[in-house]
């Protein structure tokens, strides 16, 4: 869902204002958020921030509900994850379980390729001063690898 992505990346204090309430999946997809996220529904009854503004009211379902036409609804972020938590999650969500497997494309790639992976034995092998320059051929001479593995 967008809105669990926007939700997570929302600074606490913040608002998030959603349109088109009217449209059967957009307070579908809303309901369906708050019942995996119930903490968050309990956080907005008790909005004093939220309760005070005019035309806004809460529903029983857990939101805010903006009283115009179309109608919007309206989550404020009472908590959060920490910002080591928050780039753990996202590059969990970018990079998967497990990191994919890097595929060199041109020539110039797969020379690289052999380069990082002579540097990885001659690491193993307690050899650092020749491994960091093979390491350090190897990503000038692939900058894709360079940023696949982190050199």
């Amino acid at each position: 869902l967008e809105l669990q992505q926007a939700f997570r990346l929302l600074a606490v204090g913040g608002v998030l204002v959603g349109d088109d309430l009217d449209w059967p999946a957009v307070e579908s997809d809303l309901k369906a958020f708050l019942l995996e996220n119930p903490d968050i529904a309990t956080d907005q009854s008790s909005d004093d921030v939220l309760r005070s503004l005019p035309n806004l009211h809460h529903s029983p379902e857990g939101y805010w509900i903006l009283d115009s036409n179309p109608r919007q609804y309206v989550l404020r972020k009472q908590k959060g994850a920490s910002k080591a938590e928050l780039r753990a999650a996202l590059e969990a969500e970018v990079n998967g379980d497990t990191p994919a497997e890097y595929v060199p494309l041109t020539d110039g790639d797969r020379e690289a390729m052999r380069s990082y992976e002579q540097a990885v034995l001659l690491a193993e092998e307690g050899d650092l001063k020749a491994s960091a320059k093979l390491f350090k051929a190897a990503a000038a001479a692939s900058p894709s690898l360079a940023s696949h593995y982190g050199l």
